[in-house]
């Protein structure tokens, strides 16, 4: 029968052996850090929201903050908003020890005044036009089922062709896809495995055209 077979394969498959995720060691922010960063952030809006955390051995924190922008709604449903990312590093001089790592942005769909947001919404890795976002937030669990065929014939996307995915962002292909660009539905599992599904648009239509995994 088929289904001895079938275990016997997900219990050989790399997966299985895969190691549990560290946990990291977690702390508040001392008051010096929070100082530190009021003095560096002293003219922006928006509460700064703290880590610190060290891997397990480690001697050195490392200590971050996040600060959000308010929402805004765009095109129909669609929600936007922006967060910044700051990094603290104790070893520099006094007046330089926090730095801006990155500005993230994200979207979400929600009629609703003052478009709440969700726990996790989607990141953009590259800024997409409202029309050309909207589809595919409506359509990606779709577009994943649809690609699931496209797993099967990637060695590094074949192991995950069953698995479980959420939507963790979005983005625009460089090459080899060549002049035209696709978009990419970043996915992730409960392992932190990523998928990203690249959709070519046809008139209208959304049509999965090429997966990559990383592991």
């Amino acid at each position: 029968m088929i289904r001895p077979v079938l275990l016997t394969v997900l219990l050989l498959s790399p997966q299985a052996f895969a190691a549990a995720p560290v946990e990291l060691e977690r702390r508040e922010a001392t008051p010096q850090e929070v100082a530190s960063f009021k003095e560096f952030y002293v003219s922006a809006p928006g509460q700064p929201v703290f880590s610190a955390t060290r891997a397990p051995g480690a001697r050195a924190w490392e200590v971050g903050a996040v600060v959000s922008g308010a929402p805004y709604r765009g095109l129909g449903a669609l929600c936007r908003a922006t967060k910044r990312e700051f990094a603290y590093d104790a070893r520099a001089p006094k007046e330089s020890r926090w730095s801006e790592r990155r500005t993230v942005r994200l979207a979400w769909l929600d009629r609703r005044a003052g478009c709440p947001a969700p726990a996790r919404p989607a990141e953009l890795a590259q800024r997409i036009p409202d029309a050309e976002l909207i589809p595919l937030m409506n359509n990606y669990i779709t577009l994943l089922q649809r690609a699931r065929l496209l797993f099967s014939g990637n060695t590094s996307c074949a192991p995950l062709r069953s698995d479980r995915f959420a939507l963790r962002s979005f983005d625009v292909s460089a090459p080899p896809f060549g002049k035209e660009e696709l978009h990419g539905l970043v996915f992730e599992n409960e392992r932190g495995a990523r998928a990203t599904v690249w959709v070519k648009k046809r008139g209208a239509e959304l049509l999965p055209w090429d997966v990559a995994c990383s592991q």
